[in-house]
């Protein structure tokens, strides 16, 4: 095949061969992805799940802090960033 004297056939039968290559690559990767289920599979080793910790917390603290971070974010926005949190601990 001369690319000087590249004909309309030459195009077609290039076309053909081009679009078998990917269909038959595609072909073999769904063999290959197929094929993984027969592969045998690692047993999952389940840890331990930690019980939580029942604590008990007065809900007019947790209203209180919910109330302090929602000012401080506020005074944020209105002071264009001169508010700094340095700590947050639970109270209880």
């Amino acid at each position: 095949m001369d690319l000087t004297n590249f004909s309309l056939m030459d195009g077609v039968q290039l076309s053909i061969f081009a679009m078998l290559v990917v269909f038959i690559i595609l072909v073999l990767l769904q063999v290959i992805i197929y094929a993984f289920k027969f592969l045998p599979k690692e047993e999952q080793v389940k840890a331990p799940v930690a019980q939580p910790v029942h604590q008990e917390t007065n809900l007019d603290e947790e209203d209180e802090m919910v109330a302090m971070l929602t000012a401080a974010a506020l005074a944020k926005e209105e002071y264009n960033g001169n508010v700094r949190i340095k700590s947050i601990k639970r109270i209880g």
